[in-house]
């Protein structure tokens, strides 16, 4: 089935298809009763009279015919009871389909009041007609009260409107919506008066019968969203920038940079001008053009994929390319806009620089696409003030486009007056006398140049749309326009007044959730602040209140339903990486434009504040995601950063991935610290063990000078300091060989050369390496004699060393658990060993068995 709706344009757009819409509602043997329309997914809406004429009653089943889809499918119609109102009455009958063929239609409906004076049509089957029916034309009027009908709205000029259109839609040519279903057709008296007179059912009355029927309100102007090609019909005052860029197309084909500032309605010009233009024919041949549109997003591969570039991820842009345009031979050349750019060249910030892949990958696929001369058209649409970003992080993709336009700064009062005046005329609106000139002059107040700058366009589009709101019986007023604020304020009074929406309390929650959606300023790559997507999950987290009590995820969804109601942040689903190489959708909201950012004091004000939590968690989000991909240790936090970060979770929710850092990072700390301090016990021991040695040695020397004669102390110490003197000399070479000597020197007398010696390779880690144990050691013992060096460790063994050869002489089955102390008894035949399972055990030295 196919949804349409979308409104016959003078100058542009689509007109929706009635023929495709309308079905025969069939008496039996196969005649017509009546028409009628779809307006649901399984359903449609006729008169009850002309259901009562198919001989069917609430709870029946009519038969229903599509005369103008292929092969004028039938199907079965259940006349649902609930829906029932009798011919006497509202005269309304709803019918549940068995099915909906293909290529039918679902028109949209909006309002029948505020219509009057607008030219009508509908589609129906008259006994003079074709088999398949012919449009009807007509007025409308104004809506009269019926004592039993209810609300009728009259058709005036309607002689089109004969026996056989009753149950059609009325189809607003202005608003291109259905405002009602034509009920009756009236006979002229005998004077032919009232010829050309019928009325219609409004859907204002479908809806009470109907409470599921969507209403779409008429909206020539858009806020702060941008113009479509659905809105080629409200898209005023641009023409000549809308010139300049199809005049480029015209002279070069290959890679276009459009330039503007936030606000100058750069996505505007390109969807409701540009395209719709290059359809028509504005550049020759470019009825054939096949225009793609997409974001960057995250993935911009990925999101051309989406936009209808299959093959752009795995075969690379170039062939995707040749691959579309040979799967559709009725366009010899693709379009492609991609906007905004600015938002490839933050994701190319964020990964380091200048661009990193895949980032560069992308850059170098559109370079080579454009340079192969194949039957593309690029055009990136980007903020101005991004350009030196653009040419630190892209310079072959600047210096590959042959062209960059810049949307011009100012409008003059004749654009301005376009703006304003042309949507609401189209509209069938009217506004006050000098009220136009009003707004001109709040525009051009303060500018010498008498234009007005292109940034005010967003504000001056939020007037018009809040002006719009309050409509007065078809008339835009200087006093509705008081009350918004007018131009200068429009902007801050919108996003007031959805705050105003909310109870007090729920206010933190608002302001936590906005200025999430603010990408902050980056001076160092040169990048502005700007409005980022964000996944509603992570949002969520951000928002909600850390205070005492659980979260209030009510509050949030209260929050975040004024907003996007109000249309302050908007919502949509777009493809995120899931933290593989594969990608997912998510649903993800942003700001709606970048003038909140700038304009909206309320919102500025609150990113000033936040802004050190919001740099810290895009930096910190950027660590994880290096994290997440690496898995090593030194993408953890350390130092200052994590200290940071450990503050700010006492303060705020923060998303999952950052606790994951944060949390890792923690371990990874308090291991360092575990470990630092175990290393100091362990050398503290190992020094406590070498100036036992030594002063056994000393003891020992002692007595061999008092027994021995003079002269042979004197050749001792002599010898001492050679062999000090020595250590001294390898200790930067051979540490391991500077040791050795420094305990000999002090062996052979503890000179004071010989002392400092001994204490200087006590104080350093020999390079002499004892291997073996499949863990990390955490204790060492010598044994008196100095002759063997126990070592205990993780591996739950115990390993006994020759000290002089390094040659291993027992193991010993330690604890169950690592061996982190050990001690020999003074006459070394006995071991004592400590695990971290809480034993100690005794062990024989000779024979390596256990004792107790």
């Amino acid at each position: 089935m196919v949804t349409d709706g979308l409104p016959p344009l003078p100058g542009g757009g689509r007109r929706p298809t009635l023929s495709a819409a309308v079905l025969q509602v069939l008496v039996p043997g196969g005649g017509v009763a009546g028409a009628g329309f779809l307006i649901g997914q399984d359903a449609a809406v006729t008169c009850a009279h002309v259901v009562r004429a198919a001989g069917q009653l609430p709870g029946g089943e009519v038969g229903v015919a599509f005369p103008h889809l292929p092969g004028v499918p039938r199907t079965t119609g259940t006349v649902l009871a609930a829906s029932w109102r009798a011919p006497e009455a509202e005269d309304v009958a709803v019918l549940r389909l068995e099915r909906v063929p293909p290529g039918a239609r679902v028109l949209a409906v909006g309002a029948a009041a505020g219509c009057q004076g607008h030219r009508v049509s509908s589609y129906g089957f008259p006994a003079q007609a074709p088999p398949g029916g012919h449009f009807g034309y007509g007025t409308a009027g104004n809506l009269l009260r019926d004592d039993a009908a209810g609300v009728l709205l009259q058709l005036s000029e309607a002689n089109d409107l004969t026996t056989g259109f009753s149950g059609a839609p009325v189809l607003d040519e202005v608003s291109g919506l259905v405002v009602g279903m034509v009920t009756a057709i009236t006979a002229p008296d005998a004077h032919l008066k009232g010829l050309g007179i019928a009325y219609a059912t409004p859907t204002e009355v479908l809806r009470q019968v109907r409470p599921e029927l969507t209403v779409r309100q008429l909206r020539p102007y858009r806020g702060l969203e941008s113009f479509t090609a659905d809105d080629t019909r409200w898209f005023h005052g641009r023409e000549q920038p809308v010139l300049s860029v199809l005049a480029e197309l015209g002279v070069q084909r290959r890679l276009l940079l459009l330039l503007g500032p936030s606000g100058a309605g750069k996505s505007s010009l390109v969807q409701a001008g540009v395209l719709p233009a290059l359809k028509r024919g504005a550049v020759a041949g470019s009825d054939r053009w096949l225009p793609l549109l997409a974001r960057p997003g995250s993935d911009l591969l990925a999101e051309l994929e989406r936009a209808g570039l299959p093959g752009a991820v795995t075969d690379g842009l170039l062939p995707a390319v040749e691959h579309r345009l040979a799967d559709d031979p009725g366009c010899d050349r693709l379009v492609l806009v991609i906007d905004p750019f600015e938002e490839f060249l933050v994701q190319a910030a964020r990964s380091g620089g200048p661009v990193a892949d895949p980032h560069l990958a992308v850059v170098d696929g559109l370079v080579a696409a454009v340079d192969a001369h194949a039957p593309l058209s690029v055009l990136l649409v980007m903020r101005d003030d991004f350009y030196p970003r653009l040419a630190a992080v892209a310079p072959r993709l600047l210096e590959a486009a042959p062209a960059l336009l810049n949307i011009p700064a100012a409008l003059s009062a004749a654009e301005l007056r376009a703006i304003i005046t042309r949507p609401a005329e189209q509209a069938g609106a009217q506004f006050e006398d000098g009220l136009p000139e009003r707004i001109i002059t709040d525009l051009l107040t303060d500018q010498p140049a008498r234009q007005a700058p292109v940034t005010l366009l967003p504000a001056l589009e939020l007037a018009l749309s809040q002006l719009w709101d309050c409509l007065d019986d078809g008339w835009l007023t200087h006093h509705a326009y008081q009350d918004i604020g007018e131009v200068t304020g429009s902007l801050t009074t919108w996003g007031n007044t959805a705050l105003h929406q909310m109870p007090a309390t729920h206010r933190p929650i608002a302001q936590r959730l906005l200025t999430a959606l603010v990408r902050p300023a980056d001076e160092s790559h040169v990048v502005p602040a700007t409005r980022q997507q964000i996944p509603l999950s992570r949002l969520r987290t951000l928002s909600i209140d850390a205070g005492p009590g659980a979260p209030d995820e009510a509050a949030f969804d209260e929050v975040l339903a004024i907003l996007t109601r109000h249309r302050v942040i908007t919502t949509h689903t777009a493809i995120q990486p899931d933290g593989t190489d594969a990608t997912k959708s998510e649903p993800m909201a942003e700001l709606v434009h970048d003038a909140l950012i700038r304009d909206w004091s309320d919102l500025r004000d609150w990113v000033k504040q936040d802004q050190r939590f919001q740099r810290w968690l895009q930096r910190t989000t950027d660590q994880a995601a290096r994290h997440t991909t690496s898995g090593l240790p030194d993408d953890l936090l350390t130092g200052s950063a994590l200290a940071e970060g450990l503050d700010w979770a006492h303060q705020r929710f923060l998303p999952p991935d950052i606790t994951t850092l944060l949390a890792a990072s923690r371990r990874r700390q308090q291991a360092a610290t575990r470990r630092a301090r175990r290393i100091n016990i362990l050398l503290a021991g190992l020094l406590a063990l070498a100036l036992c040695a030594a002063g056994v040695a000393f003891w020992r020397q002692q007595v061999a000078v008092d027994a021995q004669h003079t002269a042979d102390t004197a050749r001792r110490e002599a010898q001492s300091r050679q062999l000090a003197a020595q250590s001294s000399a390898l200790f930067d070479t051979d540490t391991d060989l500077s040791a050795l000597l420094a305990v000999q020197a002090y062996h052979a007398s503890p000179t004071r050369e010989a002392t400092t010696s001994l204490y200087t390779a006590a104080a350093s880690p020999l390079k002499h390496r004892l291997t073996g144990h499949k863990g990390t050691v955490w204790s060492v013992a010598y044994s008196p004699d100095g002759k063997t060096l126990a070592t205990g460790s993780e591996d739950q063994t115990v390993r006994l060393w020759n000290t002089a050869t390094g040659a291993h002489r027992k193991t010993l089955t330690a604890q169950t658990d690592a061996t982190n102390a050990m001690a020999y008894s003074p006459d070394g035949k006995t071991l004592a060993t400590g695990g971290e399972d809480k034993t100690v055990r005794l062990w024989n030295t000779a024979t390596g068995t256990s004792r107790k």
